[in-house]
């Protein structure tokens, strides 16, 4: 598996946070040619400081994933793409529904429209949330439960979810 990221175009959306930033240093140990485009926007844990030790091993964009003009050259250029870059509050997703739209929905919607047309060869690892699963009496949850997302955060996400499926099957049969 470690030879499998070895100079590969990776882009990590959201990288500067915790999990975008821990994702980048294990890849930066595999090799791979990692790029990070984050808006550090205070509410949603960017941090210039989870990545001070590969700074200069990796390719650092503070900018807005909704930034088509920017983010179509990174697209591009990938051979993989970790979309981690989100807003991340369930409960702020109520006082900014349309961020959150924006964020966790259209942005998602943005990245497969600029794979379709740009790069259709490229891998694409989302991150949901188990918000679009809502209240659940089960004590096992699977990718096959039912889904009732109860905030528009969950409803955002599971969006996205079907957003990638449909262009997905959509890519493959054309």
């Amino acid at each position: 598996m470690v030879d499998y990221f070895k100079n590969k175009n990776i882009l990590i959306t959201g990288g500067l946070g915790f999990i975008g930033s821990s994702l980048a240093y294990k890849l930066n140990e595999y090799d791979a040619n990692i790029t990070i485009i984050d808006n550090l926007n205070p509410l949603y844990g960017g941090n210039m400081f989870n990545v001070d030790r590969i700074l200069n091993n990796i390719n650092l964009i503070v900018n807005d994933i909704r930034n088509t003009e920017i983010l179509v050259p990174l697209i591009e250029s990938s051979d993989i793409i970790f979309h981690l870059a989100a807003q991340v509050s369930y409960i702020d997703s109520l006082s900014i529904p349309f961020e959150d739209l924006d964020l966790n929905a259209k942005a998602t919607l943005n990245i497969l429209e600029c794979c379709r047309k740009y790069n259709c060869k490229a891998k694409i690892l989302f991150t949901s949330s188990r918000m679009i699963y809502g209240k659940t009496d089960r004590e096992l949850v699977t990718e096959n439960s039912p889904t009732n997302p109860l905030s528009l955060y969950g409803i955002h996400k599971l969006a996205s979810e079907k957003c990638i499926i449909k262009i997905l099957v959509f890519l493959v049969l054309s």
